[in-house]
């Protein structure tokens, strides 16, 4: 069974949503609740939320990394990107690239789908798109709380890594933090958030590698569009151009 997870981030003032797409054939829910337990919470009652003050809630920031931990180690990601303008269509453009994510990858036949709540007016509208559009062969699950399906909550953290890149390609961030332990660099060394993040899932992003080096030309570089990265039709030149610029080439070779 391949399970996958989709959460979305909005940012108001970029005019873009990104939906993050968690893919693993493991079971990871009692992984989750276990990560909570584990820091003083109830997994029934609470669950990590990217948009939490980690000052009021410095054991989130505990559970951040454990779960990002469970990302790189059981599950492959994937982003579908659209304008924050055309937010009512989010339901349809995300199974749109949904299809065209499943279509392009490999996965175990037998696929479950589980999108967060608020994607759709109702279960029945979801259904119908996904059949119109011919998303067959998939249990979907619809209007999913994020507490209960607790897998969500890795969309959630996705969805909010990707959109602080795409802000930073962008030019709206530009913030400094210190690489840390277990980088490869100076511990002390200040790097781009973007490039920390970065350094932490390009390894899980869905995609192939280049033709070229896969025939012993150039740089080892993975391809993510279409197996993981789905813009949508409405996004503008700029928001296509840098969402490509910052998503669809992923170098995978040393970076120290």
């Amino acid at each position: 069974m391949t399970y996958i997870y989709v959460d979305d981030s909005i940012h108001e003032r970029a005019n873009f949503i990104i939906s993050g797409i968690v893919v693993t054939s493991e079971t990871i829910e009692k992984r989750i609740s276990d990560c909570l337990i584990l820091n003083g919470y109830n997994p029934k009652k609470d669950e990590f939320k990217s948009g939490l003050s980690f000052r009021k809630h410095p054991k989130m920031l505990i559970v951040r990394n454990e779960l990002k931990l469970i990302v790189s180690n059981s599950c492959k990601i994937g982003i579908i990107v659209l304008p924050r303008n055309k937010r009512q269509d989010i339901g349809f453009e995300t199974l749109k690239g949904l299809k065209e994510i499943i279509d392009s990858n490999n996965f175990e036949d037998e696929i479950k789908i589980f999108i967060d709540e608020n994607y759709f007016k109702n279960k029945i509208e979801g259904e119908k798109f996904a059949e119109k559009i011919g998303l067959l062969n998939c249990i979907l699950e619809l209007e999913v709380d994020s507490r209960m399906v607790k897998g969500i909550q890795l969309a959630d953290l996705v969805a909010h890594t990707c959109s602080i890149m795409l802000l930073e390609q962008l030019n709206l961030i530009d913030k400094k933090v210190k690489a840390g332990k277990n980088s490869g660099y100076n511990p002390e060394l200040e790097v781009e958030l973007g490039f920390e993040l970065w350094t932490s899932i390009r390894y899980s992003f869905l995609g192939k590698l280049c033709d070229d080096f896969q025939n012993g030309i150039g740089e080892p570089k993975k391809i993510t569009e279409p197996f993981g990265l789905y813009i949508s039709d409405y996004c503008d030149k700029g928001l296509r151009k840098n969402t490509r610029d910052r998503f669809s080439e992923i170098y995978m070779g040393c970076i120290h």
